[in-house]
C-alpha cells in the first residue's frame, strides 16, 4: 500500500516538474499533475502482476488523454497543456538508456531486445493517444458547470438507428 501511495505522489510531483519545464501556466500545474498521476496509477494497477506492461501503458495513455480532453474543455485551455506532461511518467526513459548502454558495451542481442521493448512501449503510447484524440467530443464525458453530462449519443433515436444499421 505504501509503495502505491509513494508512486502516486512521485508521479504527481514528476509531472508537475515537467510541466514547469514545458512552461505550463502556473494555475494549471496541479491539473497536469493529476493527469499524470491518474495515468501512472492505471499503469501500476493493470501491469502489477503482468510480465509485459504494454496493456498498462496503453490504458494509462488513454486515461491521460481522456483527462486532458476533459480538462481542456472545462478549463478552456489547449489539450496539449495537460496531455504532454501527463504522459511523461509512462515514457520508457530507462528502456532508452539501457538500449544505448548495451550498444556501447557491445551486447547487441540485449540492445536489440531492449530497443524493441522501448519502441513497442512508445508505439503503444502513441496509439493510446491517437485513439482517444480521434474520438468525437460527444463520446467523452464533458465536465460542464457542476455536473457530468454525456452528450446525447446514447439517446433512443441513436440506439434505434444503430440497431437498424446493424440488422439491415
Amino acid at each position: 500500500m505504501w509503495n502505491i501511495l509513494q508512486q502516486l505522489i512521485l508521479s504527481f510531483v514528476g509531472t508537475i516538474g515537467f510541466s514547469i519545464i514545458f512552461n505550463v501556466p502556473q494555475k494549471e500545474l496541479v491539473f497536469c499533475g493529476i493527469g499524470g498521476a491518474i495515468g501512472w496509477m492505471l499503469y501500476v494497477l493493470v501491469s502489477g502482476n503482468m510480465d509485459d506492461p504494454l496493456l498498462g501503458v496503453f490504458l494509462g495513455a488513454m486515461a491521460v488523454t481522456c483527462v486532458a480532453r476533459i480538462l481542456s474543455v472545462r478549463r478552456k485551455m489547449p489539450v496539449t497543456i495537460y496531455m504532454i506532461p501527463g504522459i511523461i511518467p509512462l515514457v520508457p526513459g530507462a528502456g532508452i538508456y539501457f538500449t544505448m548502454f548495451h550498444i556501447v558495451i557491445g551486447e547487441n542481442n540485449q540492445a536489440l531486445l531492449r530497443g524493441i521493448q522501448t519502441l513497442s512501449t512508445a508505439g503503444v503510447i502513441a496509439v493510446g493517444l491517437l485513439i482517444v484524440l480521434s474520438l468525437p467530443r460527444r463520446f467523452l464525458c464533458i465536465m460542464l458547470i457542476d455536473k457530468c453530462v454525456l452528450i446525447d449519443f446514447f439517446s433512443q433515436s441513436a440506439i434505434i438507428k444503430l440497431i437498424l444499421v446493424v440488422f439491415s
